[in-house]
């Protein structure tokens, strides 16, 4: 069961959390706020990994998403087409699992 749970939320929760991040458009007030959260997961995260191992790998985790959703929306900024805002958004969600595709690569490398 705890695979099933955590495929969900990585495979799933992770595109869909990024979808929501980028429903609206990207002002400088909603980028400042991207960034900062993106800071302070990472910071939170550095500082909690020598005693909660698991915790910290989600919070860096959401870290990534919400740097992915960042990039997406200042790539929205530019680009005016809804088949161009639409392929953007694709391109993200995919980029959201990349840490963890990466990670079980390296765990079914050292066997």
């Amino acid at each position: 069961m705890g695979y099933v749970a955590a495929y969900l939320a990585v495979f799933l929760g992770g595109p869909a959390l990024m979808l929501a991040l980028t429903r609206r458009g990207a002002t400088r007030r909603t980028l400042r706020m991207g960034a900062g959260g993106v800071a302070a997961l990472t910071v939170a995260a550095l500082l909690a990994q020598a005693s909660f191992g698991l915790v910290a790998l989600a919070m860096l985790w959401l870290a990534w998403v919400g740097a992915v959703a960042l990039g997406v929306r200042i790539v929205m900024r530019q680009i005016r087409t809804k088949r161009g805002v639409a392929l953007t958004k694709a391109l993200g969600a995919m980029a959201c699992v990349i840490p963890w595709i990466g990670l079980a690569a390296a765990d079914w490398m050292a066997g």
